[in-house]
């Protein structure tokens, strides 16, 4: 059956939700369940947007059930949470037509609420086997849970209103300086206070597995500031008139050098620099794009060699460039950016711009998918553009081309 529009924009908007995949396999994990998944729950409909399914139970992202055949619809309509052990021995549950006809014997849904009050769907687990989820640990953990997820979907709503008021003049996602504001950062700070309070006064009587769950909602909420501070600097890489002055480019390198020096140094990456001058630009932002180049660079560099950085430029006429968006009678400044890491494929040359596109989905990537966004509108802002040119397992390099 084909998801309807409106449903299929909140699936596309629950994937676009990084954090998604590790709350459902920390709900498996901790509850012992077997499948776990995200739900867009309607008056009539029942659709997966973020699933894991390891039963399986046969379900997959943008499946639909009949919307009478499911507790959330009770969920829905009550807006209290459903928890059953074991349903033979449950004296609501245990001939209810329902569990017959999936086959499970524990079950949990918790509902997800809009800011505005809106219901959304519902943080749902089962498995054929029972399990304990009545206590308190557990009900926090998917209210948590569900509570963030609702946090994200008002973030991307909010994004959305503002891209439509800003689409005319800039055709772009262009601000975010609602994410200061204390409604979309009081969610966060109650989490990494709560993890912050475990960590220091219950860690000790967590279990071993218990320990490796709290690790994962600690790092999720790690990464989450990481993905607010880098949409905080992406707001702030505004067009500034006044910001433009002389330059010498070779200085403002060695600062981002200096900045970076930890991870220079853990990486043992040499960086080579040729044919830098003085360049007519916003020093701040130019820096920050060398920081975001240089850090990626660094995060996808090749372990099996020594990761080396080469930087240089030269300016010449536009047509001597053979790149066609350029204006044949202006002179640019071609600054090349060439690593020798792990690359990427070219089909993907101009997704990497993109908000919040990643190309690794691996644990262990610490990127957000925002810095190589702030590294082309900072070039967009000194009316260049940028170009990317890679082989996997080889190199990737990234030019820029500035008017002069």
């Amino acid at each position: 059956m084909e998801v309807n529009t409106v449903l299929q924009k909140d699936i596309t908007d629950i994937q676009s939700i990084a954090i998604v995949p590790t709350i459902l396999d920390v709900v498996c994990r901790a509850t012992g369940m077997g499948f776990a998944a995200v739900a867009r729950v309607t008056e009539d409909a029942w659709v997966t947007c973020g699933v894991l399914d390891n039963i399986p139970f046969g379900l997959s992202v943008g499946d639909e059930l009949e919307i009478s055949t499911t507790f959330c619809k009770q969920v829905r309509d009550t807006d209290k949470l459903v928890v059953i052990d074991h349903v033979d021995n449950d004296e609501t549950y245990s001939n209810h037509p329902i569990p017959q006809q999936y086959g499970f014997q524990s079950y949990i849904s918790v509902p997800i609420i809009r800011s505005n009050g809106e219901f959304f769907g519902t943080l749902c687990a089962l498995d054929l086997k029972p399990n304990k989820l009545k206590n308190a640990k557990i009900v926090d953990m998917f209210t948590m849970f569900s509570e963030l997820i609702s946090y994200h979907l008002d973030t991307i709503n909010t994004m959305r209103k503002q891209a439509s008021i800003i689409e005319k003049k800039e055709n772009e996602l262009a601000t975010y300086d609602f994410i200061s504001s204390h409604d979309l950062q009081e969610p966060l700070r109650k989490i990494q206070l709560l993890t912050n309070t475990i960590e220091v006064k219950e860690i000790d009587k967590l279990s071993k597995k218990s320990k490796k769950y709290f690790k994962s909602i600690k790092n999720a909420a790690t990464r989450m500031r990481k993905i607010l501070d880098d949409l905080l600097k992406y707001s702030q890489t505004g067009y500034n008139h006044k910001g433009f002055r002389e330059q010498d480019m070779g200085k403002l390198i060695e600062r981002v050098k200096y900045r970076l020096s930890d991870e220079f140094d853990q990486s043992n990456a040499v960086l080579n620099l040729s044919n830098l001058g003085k360049l007519h630009i916003m020093p701040v932002q130019i820096e920050q794009l060398f920081y975001n180049l240089f850090s990626n660079n660094i995060k996808f560099r090749n372990n099996e060699r020594t990761l080396t950085i080469e930087v240089e430029s030269r300016i010449d006429k536009g047509s001597n460039f053979g790149v066609e968006s350029l204006d044949e009678n202006l002179n640019y400044c071609e600054i090349s950016v060439r690593d020798n890491g792990n690359g990427f494929e070219q089909k993907h040359s101009e997704k990497i711009f993109e908000m919040f596109q990643r190309l690794s989905n691996k644990p262990d990537d610490k990127s957000t998918g925002i810095g190589l966004a702030i590294v082309k509108r900072i070039v967009n802002n000194h009316n260049g553009i940028i170009l990317a040119t890679s082989q996997p397992n080889v190199h990737a390099t990234f030019k820029i081309y500035l008017p002069v």
